[in-house]
C-alpha cells in the first residue's frame, strides 16, 4: 500500500468527528499528505516505517472477542476500537473518554515521527486517565484493547498522576488471530511525589502489526517505572520517551520480548536526565528462537546541568536457534561531570555448563533448559512491585513460554 490508499482511508474517518476535532484531525492529515511515511529516521535503522505501510482493509472475518473482567482489577475495555464504558469514576480516579476531554487531549499530543501525523489524523478513540492528588489507588487499572476482526486502529491513551498519588496500569494489546495494524500512543504525566508503575503488554496473533509511541514526563521526588512486554505479533516497535524533570525523580524502565517463526520486535528507549539528582534504571532481556529477530535500543541522555546522576542500563539476550537474530545498541551520552553511570550487552546461548549442572542433580536437559529460560525471562516479571498484577503478567509468560517454545515442564 502506499501513503496515497493511507490518505484516502484517513480522510474516509473524518465524517466521525466534527468541530475541534475535526479541525486537529485535518491539520495533521495535510501534515502526512506532504511528509508521508517514507522516511530514513533515526533509530529506525532495524525497523523501516515503511513496514507500517500495510493498512489493513475491514474484512467478512470474525472472531469472537472475550472480554475478561476480574474483581482483582479495575477493568476498562476497548473492541475494535470503541471504548466500552465512555466515562467512569471510582474514589480517586476518573476515566473519561478523548472527546470528554478535549481540550486536555489536543493540548499533550505532539509529533515525533511521520506515523504520529498518521495516528492524530485519526484521534477519536481513546481515554484519559486522571490520577487525583493524594490518592491511593489500591487495585490495579488494567486496560484490554481487543479486536474481532481485520481492521486498522489507532488510539490514545493519556494517563496524569496528581501529586502524591500512587496507582498501577497495566495495558494489553490483544487480538488473537486478527490481521490488526495498530498505532497506538501514550502519554504519561507523573507530578511531584506521585508514584505510577506501568506495564504495557503486547499478545497478538501472527498477522499483527503494531507501532506504539509512550512519551513520560516526571517531576521532582516522583517516580516511573514502565515494563514493556512484547509477547507476540507479526511486527511490533515500542518506542518509549522518558524525561526525568525534577529534582529526585527517578524512571526506570524493564523490557522483555519473546520471539520466534519470523517475529520481529523491536524497542527502542531514551531516559533523558534534564535535571540534577535524579536516577533511572533499565533491563531488557529477549529469548529469540526460530528465524526471528530482536532489537533493543537504549539511550541515556544526560544534560550538562544534570550532575549526581546515577543510572544503569543492561541488555541480555538469549538465543535458542542457529537463525535467530539479536541486535543490541546501549548508548550512554554524558555531558555532565559527576555522573554514576553503567551500560552493558551480552547474548548467547544456553550454556552446556549450567544445563550440566541440572542433570547431576537428577534434572533432565529438557526440563532444565526450560527452568534456564524461565528464570531468564521471569526476572523482568518479578520487578513488578503490584502482587495481582505481577502473578497475572507471570501466567501469561509461562503459557507463551510453554507454547511458543514448546519448553517442557511449564506449568
Amino acid at each position: 500500500m502506499d501513503t496515497e490508499t493511507l490518505v484516502k482511508f484517513a480522510e474516509g474517518q473524518l465524517s466521525h468527528s466534527n468541530g475541534e476535532l475535526a479541525v486537529f484531525r485535518k491539520k495533521y492529515l495535510e501534515l502526512f499528505k506532504t511528509e508521508g511515511i517514507y522516511q530514513d529516521l533515526e533509530g529506525y535503522k532495524f525497523t523501516s516505517l515503511k513496514s507500517f505501510n500495510q493498512i489493513v482493509a475491514q474484512s467478512d472475518k470474525k472472531t469472537e472477542v472475550l472480554q475478561r473482567p476480574s474483581e482483582d482489577f479495575i477493568n476498562l475495555t476497548f473492541i475494535n476500537g470503541v471504548l466500552q464504558e465512555s466515562d467512569k469514576k471510582i474514589d480517586g480516579l476518573i476515566i473519561t473518554s478523548i472527546e470528554n476531554s478535549l481540550p486536555l487531549v489536543l493540548s499533550t499530543l505532539n509529533t515525533k515521527n511521520p506515523l504520529t501525523n498518521l495516528h492524530h489524523a485519526l484521534l477519536s478513540n481513546g481515554a484519559v486517565i486522571e490520577i487525583q492528588k493524594n490518592k491511593k489507588i489500591e487495585k490495579p487499572l488494567r486496560i484490554f484493547s481487543l479486536s474481532s476482526n481485520d481492521n486498522f486502529q489507532g488510539q490514545t491513551i493519556i494517563i496524569k498522576a496528581g501529586v502524591n498519588s500512587q496507582a498501577t496500569i497495566m495495558e494489553v494489546i490483544e487480538d488473537g488471530e486478527i490481521a490488526r495494524t495498530f498505532i497506538q500512543e501514550t502519554y504519561v504525566v507523573v507530578e511531584n511525589g506521585a508514584n505510577v508503575e506501568h506495564i504495557q503488554v503486547l499478545a497478538n496473533g501472527n498477522q499483527s502489526v503494531v507501532h506504539s509511541s509512550t512519551q513520560v514526563k516526571v517531576q521532582a521526588s516522583a517516580n516511573y517505572t514502565n515494563f514493556t512486554l512484547n509477547l507476540s505479533g507479526k511486527l511490533n516497535r515500542r518506542n518509549l520517551e522518558l524525561e526525568l524533570i525534577g529534582s529526585g525523580a527517578n524512571g526506570e524502565s524493564y523490557n522483555l520480548y519473546l520471539t520466534n517463526n519470523n517475529e520481529h520486535s523491536d524497542i527502542n528507549t531514551i531516559i533523558h536526565h534534564r535535571v540534577a539528582d535524579t536516577t533511572s534504571n533499565q533491563i531488557a532481556k529477549g529469548i529469540l528462537d526460530g528465524e526471528s529477530k530482536g532489537i533493543f535500543t537504549g539511550r541515556i541522555h544526560i544534560l550538562p546541568q544534570a550532575q549526581r546522576v546515577v543510572s544503569g542500563q543492561m541488555n541480555k539476550n538469549l538465543i535458542l536457534s542457529k537463525k535467530a537474530q539479536a541486535h543490541s545498541q546501549p548508548q550512554l551520552e554524558i555531558f555532565a561531570d559527576d555522573v554514576k553511570c553503567s551500560h552493558g550487552s551480552t547474548t548467547g546461548q544456553l550454556s552446556d555448563e549450567e544445563v550440566f549442572y541440572f542433570e547431576t542433580r537428577g534434572i533432565p536437559a529438557k526440563k532444565a533448559k526450560t527452568l534456564l529460560a524461565l528464570g531468564f525471562g521471569l526476572e523482568i516479571v518479578l520487578k513488578i512491585h503490584d502482587k495481582t498484577t505481577r502473578e497475572e503478567i507471570e501466567k501469561m509468560v509461562m503459557t507463551t513460554l510453554k507454547d511458543k517454545f514448546q519448553l517442557t515442564g511449564v506449568k
